[in-house]
């Protein structure tokens, strides 16, 4: 089904040359340094690793990793690290490894282009999770639907903390499954993988605005997050390293 993105066209075109393209349900818009790479050429290679990334989820020999909502035991099979790395995510989070799809993917693509076009700088975007390594300071703004703080706080992803994954699970918002009602919560670790799984997680805990503050308590104790913002209705928290501004 196909998805309007309309929140991309906010996203950095005064600082970066963009491409975006699509294989079955990913969509993806990627941000690059101008001038550095010729985007036919960055959405064809885009395209082919994210057509690899795809057959490696729907070979992968157990079918309940495509729809599991919790962890998945380990095969007797090597998984690739790109697999790996989803079910590494699951086991840390409590998720089925198909939390981490949107993350994971973005991470892959993002990391294996900059490495093979020599970008200074690049951004994926996959259904609102993000993988992103600057050389310049980015915000990055928290967007929840119709909730009336939706586009008004930002944080700010600063050099020293790329790479860097945020992504951002909602009850209320896209086409995904949610156990909560929250109407976004973003979370923001090295491993976007882990973002992703994360966000989905936590987002399944908040059910009432008194979980607000308490699942944010419960995200500022996990190492790996650096930050975490949470909604619900007009209760906010934040927690974590990174710099939060509020948008006018």
């Amino acid at each position: 089904m196909y998805e309007d993105r309309t929140y991309r066209k906010a996203m950095g075109h005064s600082r970066f040359a963009s491409i975006t393209f699509a294989v079955g349900e990913s969509d993806l818009w990627i941000g690059y340094t101008p001038f550095s790479a010729d985007g036919k050429a960055l959405a064809l290679e885009g395209a082919r690793l994210l057509r690899k990334l795809r057959n490696e989820i729907l070979s992968y020999p157990d079918p309940s990793f495509l729809h599991s909502f919790v962890p998945l035991k380990e095969g007797t099979e090597k998984s690739s690290p790109f697999i790996a790395g989803m079910l590494h995510a699951s086991r840390l989070s409590g998720t089925g490894p198909m939390a981490s799809v949107a993350g994971a993917i973005a991470q892959e693509v993002g990391s294996s282009l900059k490495k093979m076009f020599s970008l200074e700088e690049i951004v994926v975007e996959n259904g609102g999770d993000l993988y992103i390594d600057v050389l310049k300071s980015l915000p990055v703004t928290l967007f929840a639907g119709n909730n009336s703080l939706s586009g008004k706080v930002s944080i700010i992803v600063e050099p020293s903390h790329c790479p860097l994954g945020v992504c951002t699970s909602s009850a209320k918002v896209g086409h995904s499954y949610s156990f909560g009602a929250a109407d976004a919560v973003m979370v923001a670790c090295h491993d976007a993988s882990l973002a992703d799984s994360y966000a989905t997680a936590f987002c399944n805990k908040v059910r009432v605005e008194a979980d607000v503050k308490k699942v944010s308590e419960e995200m500022n104790d996990k190492e790996e997050i650096l930050s975490a913002r949470v909604l619900l209705d007009t209760k906010l928290a934040l927690c974590g390293q990174l710099e939060v501004r509020s948008q006018a």
